[in-house]
């Protein structure tokens, strides 16, 4: 199956960077793999602490062969992090923050374009470690501080290192595609579970075969070559039409074939992590489409906007509802994009407009959706065939909608086709 992911990779069938720009391996993606692999054969094989040394071991390997520099300024910033959260006494979870968001402010103003466009340009390096940072720790560092905040319980600077630096998410660089809980990946370091593993081989194997199905698509009529010259053409059916298949259909399909592949790598190494994606595009509803999207960043924003002011207003439901969907889709979704965007382009400018307008528009239907279902519960028999697929098509449009041409087409018509600069391509 390694084989397979890397021939995907090599012949171009599937691109193994998900949401992530610019995110290549300075060594061949091969080189990667089989590092990968090693680990996985050697680990599997021990038990307790030898086993989490092995996964050290292959995890370092698997981060300098992907890019050295960022390797070295990884185990550099964990360290750290682990001396500010848990150094000389109880944890820390407020020392911890400070220590997470100095880190990127010190990077944000390193990184910015604004300040030294020349430095940046002849230093192009530096761009791309503060890029992969926000992309490969953003949402780990939210959830050890969550984690730490709620239990107050050390966690040991071995297990601490491993799970920033864990094996696959060197393979695939995760962004928001496979958000694994902290005491859930320390839990499943000391055994190995060949229940988990297999399941794992089967998803890698079921990525693959969406991989190339998306390939497939692409090759044959690629939908979002045909909708700009459908919209080109002011063909208003041909734009009605290839808009679904562009977005939500290629799109979902081509970033859950790369959600699995990277979930069965962790699921392969023993950590029972449950899939980032369950049918999206079965959704009857837009409240149902975020249940089923992303489900991993869900839960982190849930737990980390949702609850606490569901709980802060538990005598007013309704009122928490509004405010906890406002908080989950308008706040949080927003401040973790963020930091992409950002490093992206060495620059905040231009805003996102169009993530900002999707975050409003899909927090409003989705609080209103749970505020009709608390008032009048949704009949428990299934609908009709013919009613399913009403109701998933309803969902498509309203997706598309919202995603592509209220999002992203207002921030086109504000702000035009702004190409961001390539901070990445220092090869």
């Amino acid at each position: 199956m390694i084989g397979a992911v890397c021939a995907l990779e090599i012949t171009g069938i599937n691109g193994m960077t998900g949401w992530s720009d610019f995110a290549t391996p300075a060594a061949p993606f091969s080189v990667v793999a089989a590092l990968f692999a090693v680990t996985w054969l050697v680990a599997r094989r021990l038990r307790a602490d030898l086993r989490r040394l092995a996964l050290l071991a292959g995890s370092l390997a698997c981060a300098v062969a992907f890019d050295p520099v960022f390797a070295a300024a990884s185990v550099a910033w964990t360290f750290g992090f682990h001396a500010a959260l848990f150094g000389g006494g109880p944890p820390r979870p407020r020392r911890g923050l400070a220590y997470a968001v100095a880190s990127f402010i010190g990077l944000g103003v390193a990184c910015n374009r604004d300040l030294w466009p020349a430095f940046l340009d002849e230093h192009r390096e530096l761009g791309r470690i503060g890029y992969l940072f926000a992309l490969a720790y953003t949402l780990r560092i939210a959830w050890v501080w969550h984690e730490v905040r709620m239990r107050k319980q050390p966690i040991a600077r071995l297990d601490f290192l491993l799970y920033f630096l864990f094996a696959p998410m060197f393979v695939v660089i995760p962004y928001m595609l496979a958000v694994i809980r902290c005491d859930r990946f320390r839990a499943a370091l000391p055994v190995h579970d060949h229940a988990v593993e297999r399941s794992g081989i089967r998803m890698i194997t079921w990525g693959c075969v969406v991989a190339v199905f998306a390939w497939a698509m692409h090759e044959l009529h690629d939908p979002t070559l045909a909708l700009n010259e459908a919209l080109r053409a002011h063909d208003i059916p041909g734009v009605a039409v290839w808009s679904l298949l562009s977005y939500p259909i290629q799109h979902t399909v081509k970033v859950c074939a790369v959600a699995a592949i990277l979930v069965g790598m962790i699921r392969m190494l023993g950590v029972d992590l449950a899939p980032s994606f369950s049918a999206p595009l079965a959704a009857q509803s837009v409240p149902e489409l975020w249940r089923r999207w992303n489900t991993h960043f869900r839960d982190l924003l849930v737990e980390l906007f949702y609850v606490p002011v569901a709980l802060r207003l538990r005598r007013k439901p309704e009122r928490a509802i509004i405010m906890g969907c406002f908080y989950v889709f308008v706040v949080g979704s927003t401040l973790f994009h963020l930091p992409k965007h950002y490093f992206r382009s060495g620059s905040l400018y231009p805003p996102m407009l169009n993530l900002i307008i999707e975050n409003i528009v899909m927090g409003t239907i989705v609080a209103i959706a749970l505020i009709r279902e608390r008032r009048r519960p949704a009949a428990a028999s299934p609908p009709s065939p013919f009613r399913f697929c009403l109701r998933v098509l309803r969902t498509w449009v309203i997706w598309m909608a919202v995603v592509l041409y209220l999002g992203h087409g207002t921030q086109y018509a504000v702000f035009g086709p702004v190409v961001p600069h390539a901070i990445q391509p220092w090869r």
